[in-house]
């Protein structure tokens, strides 16, 4: 069985240290190298040329998404993973327009990691936050999309507005609201206002 060989990016110690230790224990891994920083991977990764890299979006007096970029210019063969605490879709989507595999959440875990590794070179797009609603299939299409009324409703939630001003600004039912807003969730797989908010910077509706 042909390993593949993986580089990782973070300047967490700890982390770094335990992600090491779980990929020498795998049959099909091995780590090739890692850094801190954007510098030191940006001179190694073209160098070591790796299969697979795991970015993590903070680094050192930068970010993840801007060591993405630089790659992408260099024109390297690997696959890279987005591995971040933030669930964030325009940071996530960002990630995909550079090139990334994946946006791989820290929560997800070890063995949930290795997963998408696997998957690399299927076509397969790994893209873990709960922002369904907005994430990207193999063809970069959007999924499904809100309504105007679930939209004007949707930045009414992000700007704190009650259900009852809500209610009496739109001139429905209180009932009314609480369905959209039931509703609303559910059609993009959100779970809070957060997430909410973060679907509509995704999407281009900003909120004031």
């Amino acid at each position: 069985m042909e390993r593949r060989s993986i580089y990782i990016c973070d300047d967490h110690q700890l982390f770094l240290e335990s992600i090491e230790a779980f990929i020498s224990l795998q049959e099909k891994y091995y780590c090739i190298g890692h850094a801190h920083d954007e510098k030191k991977a940006a001179a190694e990764i073209p160098v070591l040329k790796p299969d697979i890299v795991l970015i993590d979006y903070h680094l050192k007096e930068s970010n993840g998404l801007d060591l993405l970029g630089k790659l992408k210019v260099m024109h390297t063969s690997a696959h890279y993973f987005m591995l971040t605490m933030r669930r964030d879709a325009s940071i996530r989507n960002r990630a995909h327009e550079f090139g990334s595999k994946g946006y791989l959440l820290k929560t997800i875990g070890a063995e949930e990691m290795i997963r998408a590794f696997d998957q690399v070179g299927t076509g397969v797009l790994n893209f873990y936050d709960s922002l369904t609603q907005v994430s990207l299939d193999v063809s970069g299409q959007k999924k499904k999309q809100l309504t105007e009324r679930e939209l004007e409703i949707s930045k009414m939630v992000c700007q704190e507005y009650s259900s009852e001003r809500i209610a009496s600004e739109l001139n429905l039912s209180l009932y009314t609201i609480h369905t959209h807003r039931k509703n609303i969730l559910k059609k993009i797989d959100a779970k809070n206002a957060i997430d909410l908010m973060n679907y509509l910077k995704s999407s281009g509706h900003l909120v004031d």
